[in-house]
């Protein structure tokens, strides 16, 4: 395969791994390996969907040295550790995948898989955590590389790298990967209830009930409707602003009333989306304030997600320090600059609780490091906020 050939290879599976739902936003990274001494790779920061060949970045396997004005991957030292232990490999993906996310931050060095996943060699290693980008997590993912006879590592807190001979070897690990924690986390289920699920509610709802101590019924949500606003812009005619200030405009006036006080109070926040998938709706009937078990929930949502009742003091309030907050039965909002925004901070959302629910049903309920989500939000916000500001000038 050609350098050329490589980049837009890269740039069509970017676009895979978004449409897939295998990442938010600009989390998880690709990279095409392109002789015994080099690999391209997606760049750091940038949108998949709009992602030019012309931007990915050629890397050294050796040291990671590249040449251009474009920053790679921060992950590009882990890309790397694969390229160096496995000659035979041409394609690298690292994903949040759900199932393998909430796998881990289960504090486990491995998971036994079956058969039916041969791309997996009998068991997966979970690399020991790492913040982003680190010499740490490079170091710890290398280790579990050498270990593993398998094409695929979950790194704890934080996604899975999996990889193969091309592009569609490399996609089929990350779905056997999925396929496989999905299965371990429904026989966990199984042997701890001796009951078997096939409605992922009926895990969610047991496993914050063991957490909590009390009885979560499955049906303890009185789910409002999922109303989604937007700010009006101020270059819009008259005729065309609502009578709130947002549009559309939503019939409920105790609803509308909290959709405006957020935009007055939040003036960052351009969009709103009522979330009210299985998770989210588990951990708002919990009452349980939601802290990060996932490195992504820590950048994109914020140190903690508080669950509150419906009162936009208390909303208003909880959105100064976290990009959503739960609704005491009744889901959360989610906020953003944007709506694509928005919606990446209800995919995390998801993605934490879920996590959390399978933490508590196996007893292995432990957040991620304080200080150390701090540090990622503070570096997260100040990083977009900069890259919103060179998006604008290229446009």
């Amino acid at each position: 395969m050609t350098a050329q050939e490589a980049r837009e290879t890269v740039v069509l599976a970017g676009r895979k791994l978004v449409e897939s739902g295998l990442i938010a936003r600009t989390w998880g990274n690709v990279s095409c390996r392109i002789s015994d001494s080099h690999f391209v790779i997606t760049p750091s920061g940038r949108d998949y969907l709009s992602l030019k060949p012309e931007e990915i970045v050629e890397v050294a396997v050796s040291d990671c040295s590249y040449n251009s004005s474009i920053k790679p991957s921060s992950e590009k030292g882990v890309h790397a550790e694969v390229y160096k232990q496995h000659p035979e490999i041409n394609f690298v993906i690292h994903t949040h995948q759900e199932q393998a996310s909430s796998v881990s931050a289960l504090m486990l060095d491995t998971i036994s898989v079956s058969q039916d996943f041969p791309s997996l060699g009998g068991k997966v290693l979970c690399a020991a955590y790492g913040l982003p980008g680190t010499k740490k997590l490079r170091r710890s993912v290398a280790e579990a590389l050498s270990c593993s006879k398998g094409k695929a590592v979950i790194m704890k807190n934080h996604g899975a790298i999996c990889f193969g001979t091309n592009y569609e070897e490399a996609f089929r690990v990350a779905h056997e990967l999925e396929n496989a924690c999905k299965r371990f986390i429904q026989d966990q289920y199984a042997e701890i209830s001796n009951k078997h699920a096939t409605d992922i509610s009926e895990i969610l709802f047991f496993a914050l009930s063991k957490l909590t101590g009390k009885v979560i019924p499955a049906n303890a949500g009185a789910p409002l409707p999922a109303y989604e606003s937007e700010r009006t812009k101020s270059e819009k005619t008259e005729s065309e602003r609502t009578e709130y200030g947002f549009r559309p405009q939503i019939p409920d006036k105790r609803i509308a009333d909290i959709h405006l006080e957020i935009y007055k109070k939040h003036k960052n926040i351009n969009h709103i989306i009522h979330a009210g998938t299985p998770g989210i709706m588990a951990v708002s009937c919990s009452g349980i304030k939601l802290l990060p078990f996932l490195d992504d929930f820590a950048q994109i949502a914020g140190t903690s997600v508080k669950n509150v009742e419906l009162n936009s003091y208390q909303i208003t309030n909880a959105l100064k320090s976290a990009s959503a907050v739960l609704l005491q039965n009744n889901g959360a909002l989610c906020c953003g600059n944007t709506k694509e925004d928005a919606l990446a901070v209800g995919m995390v959302l998801e993605k934490n609780c879920k996590t959390l629910a399978v933490s508590a049903l196996l007893g292995r309920v432990k957040p991620i490091n304080w200080f150390e989500c701090c540090l990622m939000r503070f570096v997260y916000m100040k990083k977009y906020s900069k890259l919103k500001i060179e998006t604008k000038n290229r446009d």
